[in-house]
């Protein structure tokens, strides 16, 4: 191989290397965003059902938006789809469901908060001529240490934790902290 075929090489390799290494910065960087400098919002976690084969024990949490099947969705709506749920706050850390949509709501109340989601288990409701779902947004799993899974589920089932959520300014939404009995726990790491 010659000088310069060799140069190509190496060449070529550090490209890769650095396009890789760019988009796993901006991963990160996008997270370590919406934790710092997303809107936070303490929420009402609800008992669902851990364990995550490669990345170990996890807290199942549902949330009173989140919708129980029942949720009315834009006519149309597919599983997979985009959606924006427009939250108000509640009695004390729930806040309860006022709309969803497709695209990003224009004007909201002031103290609402959109989140962002995409429709799952999705089915026509013959009756009324609309499609029922659930939204996900991302924020149904927590991972936790090994060992810790188990008391909090019971403390879910307890209904004694809250999520503090991080939410950015296109509804995007991510778990910041768990709060048991008004202190923080578990808080995500910026990395």
């Amino acid at each position: 191989m010659s000088d310069q075929n060799h140069r190509n090489v190496w060449i070529a390799v550090a490209l890769v290397a650095v396009v890789q290494s760019a988009a796993l910065a901006w991963m990160v960087a996008g997270r370590v965003a919406l934790l710092k400098q997303g809107r936070e919002m303490t929420v009402e976690v609800i008992p669902f059902d851990p364990r995550d084969l490669f990345r170990g024990e996890y807290v199942v949490l549902g949330y009173s938006f989140s919708g129980t099947g029942d949720t009315t969705l834009p006519a149309g709506t597919k599983r997979g789809d985009r959606l924006y749920a427009t939250l108000k706050p509640g009695e004390g850390t729930k806040w309860d469901f006022v709309s969803v949509s497709t695209a990003y709501p224009v004007n909201i109340d002031a103290g609402h908060a959109v989140l962002s989601g995409t429709a799952s288990d999705v089915w026509p409701n013959q009756e009324q001529g609309t499609v029922k779902g659930r939204i996900r947004y991302g924020i149904e799993t927590y991972y936790v240490p090994e060992g810790e899974g188990h008391g909090l589920e019971q403390q879910v089932r307890d209904h004694k934790i809250d999520a503090v959520l991080a939410v950015n300014s296109s509804g995007q939404a991510a778990i910041k902290a768990l709060v048991v009995d008004g202190k923080r726990i578990h808080e995500e790491a910026l990395f």
